[in-house]
């Protein structure tokens, strides 16, 4: 879609509907805030450069359909039968943040779409239906956190394409977050604001550099400074301490082993583990292939890449601070 006003107007009534859905005080609003941020968004999505934008649009707009329209029959009945209406609450929303086991849409959608639309598909999309479920606490939401760490860690590992990864990603993610919702207090806001900073500076360094696939990604790189931020990245979107993605996942553990979700903290932190192997295989595989040509190079693109490099970088300062004073 072409740089002009109409974006400027769907990108303020997307976050309008994200407004709307999370002040409201009744499911009725909640669920027209969800409609404006979905009608909004599908223009967003449409991309000349891509073929397959429109095709990633329908599907993302069919989806999206179904789970409203689950969650306004379960609106409709909600002063009714309310725990099984919850339940129909809880699913609606999960197909719309995509966590498995409806979750087979998300990476093909995400596969179509620039770099900018998966950040914003992986991150803003998802905060309103997210918000939505922390009103919502039921026991079976385990259950979805379970199969979100399992899918989500191993799905990546077959895949050369980046956007599937990150896909895969955020669906790990999501077990995560979903597992915070009910623990301490914010702690999920915590874990969801981080990750969505990281995933924002990797984004736009694979948009900045036209990256798509993973031999494109170990080719491109001649920078050392460059290979240095990526790796870091990858690092902590793995959640590697001490980096700046592993601070959010010291709070989740820390809650769920204070209210003693030994066994579910135990999951993520194996599921962690598979995560990080998968970004560790791309940095290590890059860093052998381009030894011999790295070199320091500096640029006024490189500019935010350096200014990456000190974000990451703030989990040190971080678990420093955190070491002195507690």
């Amino acid at each position: 879609m072409k740089n002009n006003s109409s974006v400027f107007l769907f990108h303020i009534f997307m976050f309008l509907g994200i407004l709307i859905s999370i002040s409201s005080n009744n499911w009725l609003s909640c669920w027209l805030g969800i409609e404006i941020n979905l009608v909004s968004f599908l223009p967003i999505m449409t991309d000349s450069s891509s073929i397959y934008s429109s095709e990633s649009m329908i599907s993302y707009f069919i989806i999206q359909s179904m789970g409203s329209s689950l969650l306004y029959l379960s609106v409709i009945l909600v002063n009714g039968y309310f725990t099984f209406i919850g339940y129909l609450i809880i699913f609606s929303l999960m197909i719309k943040i995509g966590c498995p086991p409806f979750h087979m849409w998300f990476p093909s959608v995400m596969e179509g779409l620039s770099w900018k639309n998966c950040f914003i598909l992986s991150t803003i999309q998802k905060f309103t239906p997210m918000v939505l479920i922390s009103y919502i606490s039921m026991w079976f939401m385990v259950v979805f956190v379970i199969m979100a760490c399992i899918w989500g860690s191993i799905g990546g590992l077959s895949y050369s394409s980046l956007r599937k990864i990150i896909a895969y990603s955020s669906i790990y993610n999501l077990g995560w977050i979903i597992g915070g919702i009910n623990m301490f207090m914010h702690s999920w806001f915590i874990y969801f604001l981080i990750y969505s900073l990281t995933l924002s500076m990797l984004c736009y360094l694979f948009s900045l550099n036209n990256l798509n696939y993973l031999n494109q990604f170990f080719l491109i790189y001649n920078d050392l400074y460059s290979w240095l931020i990526m790796m870091v990245l990858f690092m902590s979107m793995g959640g590697l301490p001490p980096f700046l993605g592993f601070i959010p996942s010291m709070f989740m553990v820390y809650s769920l082993v204070s209210m003693e979700f030994y066994m579910m903290c135990m999951l993520l932190v194996m599921s962690a583990l598979v995560v990080l192997f998968f970004y560790l295989r791309v940095v290590f595989t890059g860093l052998m292939i381009n030894s011999l040509s790295l070199k320091f190079n500096f640029s006024e693109q490189t500019m935010m890449v350096y200014l990456f490099g000190m974000i990451t970088m703030f989990g040190f300062f971080i678990l420093f601070l955190l070491k002195l004073y507690l």
